[in-house]
């Protein structure tokens, strides 16, 4: 069996059990909160996407792979993260700006996410030694893709209102 299809398979299972897991017990509870306190730890999930920059650790990736696409791929997870990060002060501050930024992250790390791809097929990367970020990409990427898609739902059918709502009582 070829790496891709090792990923694609482990990938596809832990999706599978992280949705699981979020459909049957995360979501049912995030539910009955308001917006603020269910995208909170949502994006306090995607903090962690500074893990990217071990891509840039001398060692741990195969030395052939390009060091402009690390690098790429580093920095726009770092990116994501940051922007999460600002978002949920944001929100827990209860600031106007908090729902702009949290589509401001959304914009960012959904294109992250789709440039990772891209990069990753065009260099054939998981033919690579790719060290630990094999495990980020099986156990953390479905993880935020979920939160990612939570997020959105709760922008789109509640976001607005939940949060002005909180913001007239604070």
């Amino acid at each position: 069996m070829n790496n891709w299809i090792i990923l694609g398979v482990q990938s596809t299972i832990g999706l599978i059990v992280y949705a699981l897991v979020f459909f049957w017990y995360v979501q049912p509870a995030l539910s009955k909160l308001s917006f603020e306190r269910a995208v909170a730890p949502m994006l306090l999930l995607h903090v962690f996407r500074f893990t990217g920059l071990t891509l840039l650790v001398i060692g741990q990736v195969d030395p052939s792979v390009p060091q402009a696409a690390l690098s790429a791929i580093a920095y726009g997870d770092l990116l994501a993260g940051m922007s999460a990060l600002l978002a949920v002060l944001a929100l827990r501050g209860r600031s106007a700006l908090a729902v702009p930024l949290i589509w401001l992250f959304t914009i960012i790390g959904f294109a992250d996410l789709v440039n990772v791809g891209r990069i990753a097929v065009n260099l054939d990367l998981f033919n690579h030694a790719v060290g630990v970020m094999w495990l980020v990409a099986i156990w953390y990427f479905p993880t935020i893709l979920i939160a990612h898609v939570y997020i959105v739902y709760r922008l789109i059918n509640k976001g607005n209102s939940d949060l002005k709502t909180s913001a007239t009582r604070a």
